[in-house]
């Protein structure tokens, strides 16, 4: 697995990012990981689903705008104690 961590700007929805390989069958995927704050969950107390459409455009943004094609986009949770 390769990680490459960076943090977003401040005004944004996501924590950091980094890269995740996957290999299938002899193929490598390149998956851009994106971790929030967020509540992801509709039904749950928090949940707000304009921010969570921010945070899937920007992540559509930065898997655009990375200089590496990036085959998907995964959005993790926060993980406590970070």
């Amino acid at each position: 697995m390769n990680r490459q961590f960076a943090n977003a700007d401040n005004d944004r929805c996501a924590l950091r990012s980094w890269h995740e390989w996957e290999f299938k069958d002899g193929q490598r995927r390149t998956i851009l990981c994106v971790e929030t704050p967020l509540e992801m969950r509709s039904g749950e107390a928090g949940f707000d689903a304009d921010a969570l459409a921010i945070l899937i455009q920007e992540a559509m943004d930065m898997m655009r705008n990375s200089p590496s094609p990036i085959d998907a986009v995964r959005i993790v949770p926060e993980i406590d104690g970070r």
